[in-house]
């Protein structure tokens, strides 16, 4: 059985020449990263060109994942010292006579008595003692070196989010390149998110955001984010600062349940196989890490600087495959078919309750699609099942089948390239694009068939269950369940 959890591989040096890039593919990456935080567009735009000419040429359907730099903070132009546990300090604007410049130079205005400042990914803590204007004076908690442009995180503050030049000229360059997701830096409210919505709409495109949850605020505000993004990240890197690091392992859990049960897709991501920027076998822990985001139910897992500047970016790729692998191997072994479908079949035991009636876990009433998505889940436990198929305009049909987890293979059929490329961020689903549209119900049941077969899926006489929106000229949402024994073609 082909590998459920998705891969998903940031591009940088290290992989952007072609030949490395090929290989990259292969080895099975699904959605290709590229950090707006470096590089300028003219690299951008030839890294982008580059992935979806290999990806044309080796038949592969491959996302583009744009990641935004938001509105990060930073030492400003900081001589190289060390700060002493005890000592006080002021920072602020570097206009003003301070001892630590920050950038941007009004961030001093957002602190507040006692809040902490947390420099260079938080191995320096400081605490506000107090402040007036532009300037704060704070006490060093836990000392440390410093140096210009480290990193800073203030997890008590309440910052305002905006959107920097830099990210409105980064969402015009995703727009023109037609990127299949924009990644969300450092939101904290649903409002956020609007707001980049916004932005892509005076840019003049409509691209799905995915919300990457890395800040305290974020975390307060889990379920509206999920609610208002296209899919979510478990960004570890600076939530590990944000947050206790004891905590981060439970929030994993905690995300990825609330993606699911939205269905929205989790990627869990940062320092997955670390060890492999310089070593060509990651630890044991992250072998163990990686198999717990897949046992955790992520949609997919993320390598960073692994593939960008890491010395084995294909290596890393095959590596985390394989553990994925073994990970689902483990699971489908383990897990009773009852177990495979009990989020289906709890939502099937809501059909003849209230469904304007909150559910134990659910936070919205099941929708018709919900429930024909669950049916199929339900009944692919019950008789046997080759595949579920879902012909999907716009992947939502795919979507509401891949929340359930369910045993049987989720093949996605869409005339539309983009489709069955942003569908590759979600758990279990094999896009295939058609070369005709289909126009009513047997039309596509024809396609089904043709599909299937040419793509060595299917035998005639073998069942599949078909899942689709009818009648298909109104492209609704998911409105019918068709068991199906495949015919000749």
């Amino acid at each position: 059985m082909k590998r459920r959890a998705k891969i998903v591989a940031t591009l940088g040096p290290s992989s952007a020449e072609t030949a490395v890039l090929r290989r990259l593919l292969r080895a099975g990456a699904n959605v290709i990263r590229l950090n707006l935080s470096h590089g300028d567009h003219g690299w951008h735009r030839e890294a982008i060109g580059r992935v979806r000419r290999i990806a044309a040429e080796e038949d592969l359907h491959v996302a583009l994942l744009l990641d935004l730099m938001g509105p990060r903070y930073r030492l400003g132009e900081v001589s190289p010292r060390t700060l002493k546990a005890g000592h006080r300090l002021t920072l602020g604007d570097p206009e003003l006579a301070v001892d630590l410049a920050v950038d941007p130079p009004e961030l001093a205005t957002h602190l507040k008595t006692g809040e902490r400042v947390l420099i260079n990914d938080g191995r320096i803590e400081l605490k506000v003692v107090s402040r007036r204007g532009r300037r704060a004076t704070a006490r060093v908690v836990t000392g440390g070196p410093v140096s210009a442009r480290k990193g800073i995180n203030l997890p008590d503050s309440n910052l305002p989010f905006t959107i920097s030049a830099k990210d409105r000229a980064d969402l015009g360059l995703a727009v023109e390149m037609e990127a299949d997701y924009v990644a969300a830096s450092y939101v904290g409210r649903a409002r956020d998110l609007a707001a980049l919505r916004q932005a892509l709409a005076d840019a003049g495109g409509e691209i799905p955001l995915v919300a990457k949850l890395e800040r305290a605020r974020a975390v307060d505000h889990l379920e509206e984010i999920v609610i208002a993004s296209d899919a979510v990240m478990v960004a570890r890197g600076d939530l590990g600062v944000e947050v206790p690091l004891h905590r981060v392992p439970v929030l994993q859990k905690e995300i990825v349940r609330t993606g699911r049960r939205h269905g929205k897709p989790v990627v869990v991501a940062t320092q997955m196989l670390e060890s492999m920027v310089e070593q060509p076998r990651p630890t044991r822990a992250e072998a163990s890490d990686v198999a717990n985001a897949v046992l955790d139910g992520a949609d997919a897992v993320m390598l960073s600087g692994e593939t960008a500047i890491g010395r084995y970016p294909v290596d890393a790729v095959r590596v985390m495959a394989r553990i994925v692998r073994e990970a689902e191997a483990h699971r489908r072994a383990t897990a009773p078919e009852a177990q495979i479908a009990t989020l289906a079949r709890r939502d099937l035991r809501r059909l003849g309750a209230d469904t304007g009636r909150r559910g134990e876990s659910c936070a919205a009433p099941l929708e018709i699609a919900d429930l024909v998505a669950a049916s199929a889940v339900f009944a692919t436990g019950q008789t046997r099942v080759r595949q579920i198929v879902a012909f999907s305009q716009g992947g939502f049909t795919a979507r509401a089948i891949a929340r359930y987890r369910p045993r049987a293979p989720i093949v996605m059929f869409s005339p539309d390239a983009a489709v069955a490329r942003r569908i590759q961020l979600v758990w279990g689903v094999q896009p295939h694009l058609l070369d005709v549209e289909a126009h009513d119900h047997e039309e596509v049941v024809r396609l089904v068939d043709r599909e299937l077969a040419a793509a060595g899926l299917a035998r005639p006489g073998e069942t599949v269950i078909i899942l689709m929106g009818h009648p298909i000229r109104a492209r609704p949402l998911t409105n019918l369940m068709r068991l199906h024994r495949v015919r000749s073609v």
